[in-house]
């Protein structure tokens, strides 16, 4: 492999990177619209049936994509623990 492939790839690497980031981004605007909507509700920010759902979709995709199940599943774990911690932090800056 030459300098320039090598190169070529970080910067392919890098701006799947940058899209990674860019779509969790996004996530996090539909998810603080979802906090905003629990907090209006009542409702609590965990919901335990949605995430075992949500577990079994990402294992699915896991598997479509040639990815791993365990890597997946611990990349989900870390990004709904943000969207719950937002939902919480929501919930008490909304006024009752």
């Amino acid at each position: 492999m030459s300098g320039d492939e090598l190169g070529l790839l970080r910067n392919e690497i890098d701006s799947l990177d940058e899209e990674i980031i860019r779509i969790l981004a996004l996530r996090f605007v539909a998810t603080s619209k979802v906090g905003a909507i629990k907090a209006a509700q009542s409702l609590d920010a965990v919901d335990p049936s949605r995430e075992a759902a949500q577990a079994q979709r990402y294992a699915v995709l896991a598997a479509q994509y040639g990815v791993g199940t365990e890597l997946v599943q611990k990349v989900f774990r870390a990004v709904i623990d943000e969207a719950v911690e937002n939902h919480k932090a929501i919930r008490n800056s909304t006024p009752l």
